[in-house]
């Protein structure tokens, strides 16, 4: 059966060009945020000095992760056709059942029915879109993360603590969903290796 999706080279290279791209994005927007943090910090005479490196760092971040997301978000819009095309059409348990088989790395038998070349169709897309979309995680996380890091030491008028326990739980979100959307990216990944190997 013919694929449903481009061809996984193909794929590759625009997920590829997406990473160079956004690194370099990533970093010229984390040198401008610094730029900006230590113009904005030496405004405040009253902070002291662990202040303002904090704000250098946050805005760093923040401007940095919101160029990041902005580079890969032209990736993603070039990547969901290669996850969606392969299981349009089918009902909600088709559906379900693809999307089971691939994240559990347990191939549909029998191997050549069209739903098994649906399930290897979405997996070839869906190997190359996670990790763009945990890059996405990531960064946003990291935009989140620089707009506390200023009151951190000091916090806000209305809670002093809250910036604290936010970025506590920021970090541990970030922690779990880090390793919950690895262990699917590498599931994904093997499923598209057994299908090769088939």
């Amino acid at each position: 059966m013919r694929s449903r999706v481009g061809s996984t080279g193909d794929l590759e290279d625009t997920a590829r060009r997406a990473w160079r791209r956004t690194a370099w994005i990533a970093a010229a927007g984390v040198v401008v945020g610094a730029i900006v943090g230590v113009a904005v910090g030496g405004l405040g005479s009253d902070a002291d000095g662990t202040t303002r490196v904090l704000a250098v760092i946050g805005s760093a971040l923040t401007v940095g992760g919101l160029g990041g997301v902005a580079s890969l978000i032209a990736a993603t819009l070039a990547l969901t056709p290669a996850a969606q095309d392969p299981v349009r059409g089918l009902d909600p348990a088709g559906r379900r059942t693809i999307r089971r088989a691939v994240f559990s790395a347990r191939p549909i038998e029998p191997p050549d029915s069209e739903l098994a070349h649906r399930a290897v169709d979405w997996a070839r897309g869906t190997s190359i879109a996670l990790p763009i979309a945990l890059g996405q995680f990531l960064l946003l996380y990291a935009v989140i993360a620089g707009t506390q890091l200023p009151s951190l030491l000091h916090g806000n008028d209305w809670y002093p603590g809250f910036a604290r326990v936010f970025l506590v739980v920021i970090l541990v979100v970030a922690v779990v969903m880090t390793a919950f959307m690895r262990h699917r990216i590498r599931n994904v990944r093997r499923y598209v290796a057994t299908a090769r190997h088939e």
